[in-house]
């Protein structure tokens, strides 16, 4: 029976993360984007989730919410892309044109995110004419 309690208190973190990440995405669906983004706020303060990181940077990124701060942005997609999320490549890449800085390293990234099957990359290279 010892077991129990012990099961209960390792869960216990990963129901929560579930919980803000879930109400987040449901919040973000809707369009309901200050509510999505405090929720992704709490989901990463808990877990660290690189969807999370990810959605919180296009918020940013976007001006969805929030107001439109791509340095941000650029933070919070950075940290997707370092834990693995392709979709981050695509968006980041877009940040660094934005910003009109590192415009080889925005190619480099797309080209990557579009190779890692993130179709956002061909619509934003698509957008700032640039060539995959």
């Amino acid at each position: 029976m010892k077991t129990q309690p012990l099961f209960i208190t390792l869960l216990l973190p990963a129901l929560l993360f579930a919980g803000y990440f879930s109400d987040g995405m449901r919040a973000y669906k809707q369009g309901h984007y200050k509510e999505a983004k405090e929720l992704f706020e709490l989901a990463i303060e808990e877990d660290g989730a690189e969807q999370a990181k990810f959605l919180l940077g296009l918020l940013y990124l976007k001006g969805l919410g929030v107001q439109r701060n791509l340095t941000k942005a650029e933070h919070l997609l950075n940290k997707a892309v370092e834990l693995g999320n392709a979709r981050a490549k695509c968006y980041l890449g877009e940040v660094y044109l934005l910003e009109k800085k590192e415009r080889k390293k925005a190619l480099k990234l797309l080209k990557e995110g579009k190779k890692d099957g993130a179709h956002e990359c061909a619509d934003i290279a698509n957008q700032y004419k640039l060539p995959l």
